[in-house]
C-alpha cells in the first residue's frame, strides 16, 4: 500500500499533458459506477430495487403504501402497481397539465382503484410556491418542472418557459389528514427539492413510520444548494444508505466528500428496524 501511495504522489502523473487522459478515465469511472445513469427506470436500477428490495419487504402487509412524489405522467406509479397489485399508491404531481396526463394514464391502465393522484406538491411547509416549467432546445419538457429555479449550466438549451403557482403540503400533514400511519416506500424525484420534502416528513421519519426512502440526486441539487451530506446527516442514523446501480445497490458505510457527484443518480435508504435490513 505504501508503494502504491508513493506512485500516486509522483508529480509526473500530474503532468499537464496527461490531464486529458485522466479526465477521460475519470468520466469512464463515473459511467461505470452509474453516475449519470439514474434518469430511466428501466436501466437505472429502480426496477431492480422494486423487485429485489421493495417487494420482499412489503409482503408483511396486505396493502403496502407507496408515495410517488414527483409522479410526472405516472410511469413509476404504474410500475409499482404492476409489481404490487394491492398497494395503495399516492401519486403527487403539482403541474396541472402533467397531472391531467397522469390521470389519463392511470385511467387507461384501469388502476384508478389503487393509484390516487393528487394535483399538489410536497414540501416543508403548507401554502403555495412557484413551479417552473422548462423547454429544452425549444420543446417543453414536463419532466424537468421544478420549484427550484434551474440555472444555465448545462450544454442543452434549458430555459424556463412558464411559471405557475401550486399548492404544497407536508407529508406529515397529508398523512395526518388522510389517516396514513405508515409508508412502505417514499419515492422522491422533485428536481432539487428533495430535502424540503423530507423536512416535511420529519415526524414520520423520526417515529420510524417510513420504511424505505428512494430519492434522486443530481444537477438540480446544485441549484438548490443541497448536498448528499444533507441526506446523509438526516437519514444515516436510522437508515442503511445505498447507491442504486442497474443490478444492485452499493452500501455507503460512511460519508466522504467524493460522494458529492452531481450527476443524476438514485439512492435508497432502508430503515434499520426492518427485518433483514
Amino acid at each position: 500500500m505504501g508503494s502504491f501511495r508513493r506512485i500516486l504522489f509522483r508529480e509526473a502523473l500530474k503532468n499537464p499533458r496527461l490531464q486529458g487522459f485522466w479526465r477521460r478515465i475519470h468520466n469512464l469511472t463515473l459511467f461505470c459506477m452509474n453516475y449519470g445513469g439514474g434518469g430511466c427506470i428501466e436501466s437505472s436500477g429502480e426496477n431492480w430495487v422494486l423487485n429485489e428490495v421493495v417487494l420482499p419487504a412489503s409482503k408483511r402487509r396486505t396493502s403496502p403504501v407507496v408515495f410517488d412524489v414527483g409522479a410526472n405522467q405516472g410511469e413509476y406509479s404504474l410500475q409499482v402497481r404492476a409489481l404490487l397489485p394491492k398497494a395503495h399508491i399516492y401519486s403527487f404531481e403539482p403541474s396541472r397539465p402533467t397531472y391531467e396526463t397522469l390521470q389519463h394514464e392511470i385511467s387507461a391502465a384501469g388502476a384508478g382503484a389503487f393509484i390516487f393522484p393528487f394535483n399538489i406538491g410536497l414540501s416543508n411547509t403548507e401554502g403555495t410556491l412557484d413551479l417552473y416549467t422548462y423547454s429544452v432546445d425549444g420543446g417543453e419538457a414536463s419532466i424537468l418542472s421544478s420549484i427550484v429555479m434551474r440555472l444555465p449550466t448545462q450544454e442543452a438549451k434549458i430555459e424556463a418557459c412558464r411559471k405557475d403557482q401550486i399548492e404544497v403540503q407536508t407529508i406529515d400533514g397529508f398523512c395526518q389528514a388522510n389517516d396514513i400511519t405508515e409508508i412502505d416506500l417514499l419515492k422522491i424525484d422533485v428536481e432539487g427539492h428533495e430535502i424540503a420534502v423530507l423536512q416535511g416528513a420529519a415526524a414520520m421519519i423520526e417515529s420510524h413510520k417510513i420504511n424505505m426512502i428512494q430519492f434522486e440526486f443530481g444537477p438540480c441539487n446544485i441549484y438548490s444548494r443541497t448536498f448528499l451530506y444533507d441526506f446523509w446527516s438526516m437519514l444515516a442514523d436510522s437508515y442503511h444508505f445505498y447507491r442504486i446501480i442497474p443490478q444492485g445497490m452499493v452500501l455507503i458505510e460512511s460519508y466522504r466528500e467524493q460522494h458529492e457527484v452531481f450527476l443524476t443518480s438514485n439512492y435508497l435508504a432502508v430503515g434499520k428496524w426492518l427485518n433483514g435490513a
